[in-house]
């Protein structure tokens, strides 16, 4: 295998940069999606009984998003190295690494199975749950902000050649491609 190109997220993207970017999408996504949702289900009024049932969906939805990408992952054992530790007492950290190559559109789909399978669940939770649309909404930007990075990886990883593999190092990523010897 030979490295097409490396790509260090953070030289090319500053963990900052990615949080802002993460929090203004969370924003933009409550603002554009919040009154479509509410004429689209029709709620015929708003009920606030489970707010703590809200605070821990929030909590949750991060350990959930990255559980996801594990179970997309689950058949390459080998090929992962999973960490888990407590920041600050009370926040999950789950760091999910491939040591492996593994194909591009594997990868890809790992990346973007949180994303459908989460807002899917949220969508069909607004339907049935009507009254709540607006604690569904919330989640769902919420989730859409976790999401921004895991579409600048797609974003670089798009660009790649369609037989490529993707190895991930502590800085990023390599898009690797087996060229036979000439």
């Amino acid at each position: 295998m030979n490295c097409l190109k490396e790509i260090n997220l953070t030289k090319k993207y500053n963990t900052q940069r990615v949080c802002i970017l993460s929090i203004l999408t969370m924003l933009c996504t409550f603002i554009v999606l919040y009154v479509p949702v509410t004429y689209l289900f029709v709620p015929s009024s708003f009920e606030d009984k489970y707010f703590l049932l809200l605070i821990s969906g929030l909590w949750l939805m991060y350990p959930i998003h990255k559980m996801i990408h594990f179970f997309s992952l689950i058949h390459l054992k080998n090929k992962i190295k999973k960490t888990v530790s407590i920041k600050y007492f009370i926040f999950p950290v789950i760091q999910i690494r491939i040591i492996e190559p593994i194909l591009k559109w594997q990868y890809i789909i790992t990346l973007i199975a949180p994303f459908i399978l989460i807002n899917g669940f949220l969508f069909v939770a607004c339907w049935f749950f009507n009254h709540y649309v607006h604690y569904f909404t919330i989640l769902l930007a919420f989730h859409i902000g976790l999401c921004a990075s895991d579409f600048i990886y797609i974003k670089n990883v798009l660009m790649a050649p369609n037989r490529a593999y993707i190895e991930e190092n502590e800085n990023g990523f390599e898009i690797l491609i087996n060229q036979p010897n000439l």
